[in-house]
């Protein structure tokens, strides 16, 4: 009898830990640490995370933007219309986007020179942090920072990384909260570029 009243103890501090620390990150910190542990409910039960805007019939204006490249320049999302556009939110501290970002490279070059633009948007961090990451990467692709987080504030980014998918008339066809593979990037750009 004792041990069920420790073991009952114990779950409710747990729980009690758990919901401190899924209040302690929400929108404002950029880690949103409890739609994580959703989104991996979500993969294990089959649902999954991507919202294909395009499929349901409700595609939305992509909000426009303006943010500074590595290089200071002022880049927006308006300059790239015409073109389709892989929008990817993420960190340098990010242990997902690590995963994420040599596959982005690889997409990068098979669809360089063509009708698609792959921009990388750093949620909040230092310009010299984020080249130093970058380079070391070898990332070829172009990243901006979004040093104030209104950009991300505007997509709804509440946990990273997430890519959003803007076809070449300025809307949001695709959304995936989490890491993407390779082949499901490809996809997703391929019904895009055609």
């Amino acid at each position: 009898m004792k041990n069920k009243w420790v073991v009952l103890g114990a779950a409710l501090v747990l729980f009690a830990v758990a919901l401190y620390v899924s209040g302690s990150y929400g929108e404002g910190d950029g880690g949103g640490y409890a739609q994580v542990l959703q989104e991996r409910q979500s993969r294990l039960s089959g649902q999954g995370s991507a919202q294909p805007a395009a499929a349901e019939g409700r595609l939305e204006a992509a909000p426009d933007f303006t943010l500074k490249d590595l290089d200071g320049n002022a880049v927006s999302l308006r300059d790239l219309r015409g073109k389709a556009v892989y929008l990817n939110f993420w960190t340098t501290w990010c242990k997902w986007c690590k995963k994420e970002m040599p596959a982005m490279k690889q997409v990068y070059r098979s669809f360089e020179g063509g009708d698609l633009a792959i921009v990388a948007v750093d949620i909040g961090e230092d310009r010299d942090k984020v080249a130093s990451y970058i380079a070391q990467g070898g990332y070829p692709f172009q990243v901006l920072l979004d040093s104030d987080k209104s950009v991300s504030k505007a997509y709804r980014v509440t946990s990273i990384p997430v890519s959003v998918f803007v076809d070449k008339e300025g809307r949001v066809a695709y959304r995936k909260l989490g890491t993407m593979k390779e082949d499901e990037m490809r996809s997703v750009i391929q019904s895009l570029v055609e």
